[in-house]
C-alpha cells in the first residue's frame, strides 16, 4: 500500500498494489504529481527502502524527496 496526504490542502493519494519495487514507487510518485496544484511543489518524506533510494527511480519535477535517517 502506498499513500500520501496533504492536510493543508485536504488532498490524499493512495495505491494498493501487490508488491513494492521501483516501478510501483514511480507509479505512486506519478499519482502524487498529478494531485499537486499547478505551480506548486510537493515534498515527500520516505524511509530508505531500496525502491526509494535507487538511482533508477524517476521523480517528477514537481516533487522533492527527503530521506528519513536510517
Amino acid at each position: 500500500m502506498f499513500g500520501a496526504i496533504c492536510p493543508e490542502h485536504d488532498k490524499c493519494v493512495g495505491l494498493v498494489l501487490p508488491f513494492c519495487n521501483t516501478e510501483t514507487m514511480a507509479l505512486h510518485l506519478a499519482e502524487i504529481s498529478l494531485a499537486v496544484a499547478p505551480g506548486s511543489h510537493a515534498v515527500v518524506l520516505m524511509d530508505q527502502a531500496g525502491w526509494h533510494t535507487t538511482g533508477k527511480l524517476e521523480v517528477p519535477s514537481n516533487i522533492s524527496i527527503i530521506a528519513l535517517p536510517a
